[in-house]
């Protein structure tokens, strides 16, 4: 069976309560990660936990999509509208324009989506890991018992 995503919502981004929690809900550290909007600290570059700064990212990510599209030469786009022809959104750009996709990449539903990154923006962590097969009912089992809320798995 191909790899699955479980993802659920931890209400602390306190690296040495997250570990903790993941410590005690027995998943493999290496099989997950712990998506932050806080900027990295020393606990966080310490911490056996793989912690992604999403602020960061997202930052960077939007940069390169406000330049790509706009016409400047070095873009061979050609001329567009900005906002409107990045890519192929079209008018989706204009539904939630204060929600930052910090989850870009991820195949989720729209809705779901939605909420994980509103769960970033108000400061809470969310945590992706990666199972395999029957492995991912025993992390959704583990997740749920250390805490997490809203585990879901796609």
């Amino acid at each position: 069976m191909a790899n699955r995503i479980v993802i659920g919502v931890l209400g602390t981004c306190d690296p040495s309560r997250i570990e903790g929690t993941i410590a005690a809900s027995g998943i493999d550290r290496a099989q997950l990660r712990v998506l932050t909007a806080e900027d990295p600290t020393q606990a966080h570059e310490d911490s056996p936990i793989s912690f992604v700064h999403v602020a960061q990212m997202a930052s960077e990510s939007l940069e390169e999509d406000i330049m790509r599209g706009t016409g400047v030469l070095s873009d061979f786009g050609g001329t567009s509208v900005p906002g409107m022809d990045v890519g192929g959104d079209g008018f989706s750009v204009f539904d939630h324009p204060e929600v930052v996709d910090y989850l870009r990449g991820i195949e989720i539903p729209s809705g779901d989506e939605e909420y994980f990154n509103e769960a970033i923006d108000d400061g809470r962590c969310v945590v992706v890991c990666t199972c395999d097969g029957s492995a991912c009912d025993a992390t959704v089992q583990a997740l749920q018992k250390a805490g997490l809320a809203n585990v879901r798995t796609y």
